[in-house]
């Protein structure tokens, strides 16, 4: 049976329990580069005042008091100031849970620990804090992620997936790169394009195409970043990439949160979302209905959280390509704007986009953005939120909300005018 609940009553519904929101990406990765941040004060806007987020830096101020002018974000923050890399945010907690264990005792509720992504950490720090955790066994949360069990996933309950191989690296023999480079080329004799994908890369790491003529360059890009196994595919001719996104509560229920339209770069990296889709009735039905085999497949295996399940719409056909099986980039913004509904804002269109700029405080983003920022009452406008790099490197993401698509269109150009780029 599918539910359709909002988003965060499938995570706790209950007054007795005290929802504690740690966005931290880094448990993902066990190897990561630069572009892995940790990016925990994603969850500010997402809290409800008796929410508690924990964040592995420092509390900006200024962006909290804006929130809580609204009545948006929560007083329970516990911050650790520790830099942008290192430990991951469970790790953290695990050496030090006394702050979080005091707002426990000072709130009385049970507490139910809600990660980015489910490790066995995650678990130990739901353990050490006396409550739930929203998440699945470190097993079924690797098994779900990785692309390659995932696409095996499919075939096995009859799913169409793109064509394809996965490809075993093995750095140090040299015949390995040349049966790579034979795969390749066999493709490319009917596509002009091949994608590689990492079976365990996010965030654009071990993401490549090749149209044939740099290989020796991008096997040893690959071999660097220790991945084990490359999903080699052609490159298809793709009109869409909607994401579908689901969760399984905690008592087994499954939830449809909704399906979205994803915004890529180079038809690759994910870079934003817009909540509204542009293909047919029967493209979403079929999505929906495959999504429906594969999650209920995940449940019946003991998985819970947030699943992601993203889609190519292509001239072949519509393709199960990636299984988030963790919070995913578009689950803040959904959670950010049934948050501003509660306002009794209308949000009937919103488009979610990283951007870039100079550096700078968050009070000096107010003024650059003027009369066009969120403001609690209005509906055409911009709301910012991934503010954690903003002084450091200029990065953040901006939800626009507006009454049409048309409005989305002159606040991307208000955005463009002010010298933010799109990343």
């Amino acid at each position: 049976m599918i539910n359709y609940k909002a988003f965060k009553d499938c995570i706790s519904d209950q007054e007795d329990e005290l929802i504690i929101y740690a966005s931290d990406s880094f448990s993902q990765f066990p190897q990561r580069n630069l572009s892995a941040t940790s990016k925990s004060d994603r969850a500010i806007p997402v809290a409800s005042s008796n929410d508690l987020v924990v964040l592995r830096g420092e509390l900006d101020s200024e962006y909290h008091q804006w929130l809580r002018s609204f009545g948006l974000g929560s007083d329970f923050i516990v911050d650790y100031g520790e830099p942008p890399t290192g430990m991951t945010l469970s790790e953290l907690i695990i050496n030090n849970p006394e702050p979080i264990q005091k707002i426990i005792k000072k709130t009385g509720r049970k507490p139910v620990y809600v990660p980015w992504f489910s490790g066995d950490k995650e678990n130990e720090v739901a353990k050490i804090l006396e409550g739930d955790l929203f998440g699945a066994p470190e097993s079924e949360t690797l098994k779900y992620n990785d692309k390659a069990s995932f696409k095996l996933i499919c075939q096995q309950l009859n799913i169409p997936v793109v064509g394809g191989v996965s490809f075993k690296m093995q750095s140090l023999k040299e015949d390995n790169y040349m049966m790579m480079e034979n795969i390749i080329k066999g493709y490319l004799q009917r596509y002009s394009t091949v994608i590689l994908r990492g079976a365990l890369g996010e965030f654009g790491m071990s993401l490549y195409k090749t149209q044939g003529d740099d290989i020796a360059e991008i096997y040893k890009e690959i071999s660097a970043t220790g991945e084990k196994i490359i999903i080699i595919e052609p490159f298809l001719n793709v009109s869409s990439s909607p994401g579908d996104q689901w969760v399984i509560s905690r008592d087994g229920s499954i939830n449809h949160v909704g399906m979205q339209d994803q915004i890529c770069k180079e038809g690759m990296i994910h870079t934003g979302t817009i909540n509204t889709v542009v293909h047919s009735v029967d493209d979403s039905a079929y999505i929906v209905e495959t999504s429906r085999k594969i999650v209920n497949e995940m449940a019946r295996t003991g998985y819970i959280g947030v699943v992601g399940i993203d889609y190519i719409v292509s001239d072949e056909g519509i393709f199960p390509v990636e299984n988030n099986a963790r919070f995913n980039g578009s689950s803040y913004p959904i959670l950010i704007v049934d948050q501003i509904k509660q306002l009794n804002i209308e949000v009937p269109v919103w488009k979610f986009i990283k951007f870039k700029t100079t550096p700078c405080t968050f009070l000096e983003l107010q003024n650059r953005l003027k009369l066009t920022i969120f403001d609690g009452e209005k509906s055409n406008s911009i709301f910012p939120f991934n503010c954690e790099a903003l002084s450091d490197t200029g990065s953040l993401s901006f939800i626009f909300l507006a009454e049409n698509k048309s409005q989305i269109l002159e606040l991307e150009e208000k955005v463009r005018d002010l010298c933010f780029c799109f990343v």
